[in-house]
Order: structure tokens, then sequence, then C-alpha cells
């Protein structure tokens, strides 16, 4: 059977994700990265029970929202030990004298919350914040007791504590958190999420912006992050149409300049994947630079 599955590797029918793992190269490359990891955990844990899986693969069990570029492949495990000699190279073993009460998912031993995100502080700021705005806004977590087990836990203190400095459950989605991530590290002043504004044609719902900087000069400036699934899906009949919502978008922004905005500014994720574009544009509404 191995000979016979080596074969079928080597001809590209199959892939190999990891030591003795394979899957048919058609079905395998339509999965996202993320997809791609929770098969391969899925599978570990079947081989392994006893493995308990950390940092991003718990991440990705827990399902909170990251960036997809974080992942390069490796599975991440808690271990009394360092690594062994014998270990995939896709294997990262991240040191744990103790775990703590451990958590499941589907019935796969993953590290509690708390820990889970003290472990992810090791990767960029922005990318980091999305994980923990999403634990916080699932409820999984909250700052006290990641700030506690940090105190107990060998780790980077100073990334931890900037993290839960400025994490908020109030971001309402991966794109927003690390939008928010990366103007606070490129300087810019820190926020209002989620700010709402009158709405005239229904006072019931009001408008509600991404970002907001109310300036001591009086002026209002909303910046707003677009995913391309806001305009993207028209293909449901019962929603909108495109037209439709672009008209809605006009007219929110003429109510909006009505309350004393001074523009809004509209990003997007490619301004995201270029950060100098971000801060031209930042930079261009007049969002005030603290450092």
């Amino acid at each position: 059977m191995r000979h016979a599955l080596r074969r079928r590797l080597q001809s590209g029918e199959l892939v190999s994700p990891y030591t003795n793992l394979y899957a048919r190269s058609a079905y395998w490359n339509r999965l996202t990265v993320e997809e791609r990891s929770l098969h391969t955990i899925r599978a570990l844990a079947i081989r392994r029970p006893r493995w308990v899986f950390a940092g991003l693969s718990a991440v990705c069990l827990y399902g909170l929202e990251h960036a997809y570029d974080l992942h390069d492949g490796t599975i991440h495990i808690a271990s009394r030990n360092g690594s062994h000699k014998r270990d995939d190279k896709r294997l990262r073993r991240l040191y744990m004298s103790h775990t703590g009460l451990l958590w499941q998912s589907s019935g796969i031993r993953i590290t509690p919350p708390a820990r889970t995100l003290i472990d992810c502080a090791v990767h960029p700021f922005a990318k980091a914040l999305a994980i923990y705005d999403s634990a916080l806004r699932r409820c999984l977590v909250d700052v006290e007791e990641i700030r506690s087990l940090a105190l107990r836990t060998n780790c980077d203190d100073q990334a931890v504590e900037r993290l839960l400095r400025y994490a908020s459950p109030q971001s309402e989605n991966g794109g927003e958190s690390l939008m928010r991530g990366l103007l606070i590290s490129q300087g810019f002043a820190e926020p209002q999420l989620q700010t709402e504004f009158d709405n005239p044609d229904n006072p019931g719902a009001a408008y509600r912006v991404d970002f907001c900087w109310k300036l001591a000069d009086g002026r209002i400036i909303v910046v707003e992050y677009d995913g391309m699934a806001k305009y993207a899906d028209t293909s449901n009949p019962n929603r909108a149409s495109l037209q439709q919502k672009l008209d809605y978008e006009r007219r929110r922004e003429v109510h909006l300049r009505e309350q004393n905005v001074s523009g809004v500014t509209h990003i997007v994720y490619e301004d995201l994947i270029r950060p100098e574009r971000l801060e031209r544009k930042l930079l261009a509404a007049g969002v005030p630079k603290i450092r």
C-alpha cells in the first residue's frame, strides 16, 4: 500500500501534507489553506489522540478569524519536551510544562483559549490582533484571564500586553481587525469603533461606521473597510441589486456629511496588503498621526 501511494504521489495524483498522510490532488487543490490545515490536524488527531494542538492549529479548531498567509503547512502541538529526531519537519512543538484544563473541538484536544492567544502573540501585531479580537467577540475568554495567565507563562509579555491594550470585541471581522492593527502600527491615532449616526430614512436603524475619529477642531473623519462580499454577491434574488447597494451607500454618505462628517474614505483589502497605500489614504483623509 505504501509503495502504491508513493507511486501515485510521484505521478501527481496524490499530495502528502504530512508524513504518511495523503489526499487526492484534485480535491486538495480546491481547499483553502485553513481547510488544508484542518484536514491534516483531524487526520493526525486520529493517529495521535493524546496530542494537544496549540498555536495556529488551535486557532483553526476554535474557528477564530485569522490571516491565511500565517499558514505554511506547520502543525503546532503542546509538548513538555523539545523536538524529537523523528518528528516531521512540519511539526512544531510548543513547550508547556502544563497546559491547564484542556478544551476539545469535535473530540480533538486543544490548548485553552487564553493559552492559545498567548502563543499567537509571536505573530505580527496586526495579524495577531485579528485573532485576539475574534476570541473576545465570541466571548471565548476575557482580557484579565489572558493577562493573569501571561504572568505565569514564559512568553513575550510586552507583545501580549500590547495586544490586550488594543484588542476589542467591537471589531466585526478579521479585515477590520487587520486594518486597525496596521494603522496603529503606522502610528495613527486609535479610532472609535462602530460609531452610530442618525439615519433620517429609518430612525430606528442608525448608521454604524467602521472607524471614526472626532478631532479637537470639530472635524469627524470616517473610514470604512469594504470587504469584497459587501458588493460581490448579487446572485441571490432576495438580496438587493448591486445598483441598489451603491445607491444606498451614496445616500448614506450624504447623511453622514450632514452630521459634520468631513469625509468618508473607503479601504479595500488590496490597501491592507500594501501598507504604503493604506498610509497614503489615511493621511489624505486627515487621520492624525500621534507618532
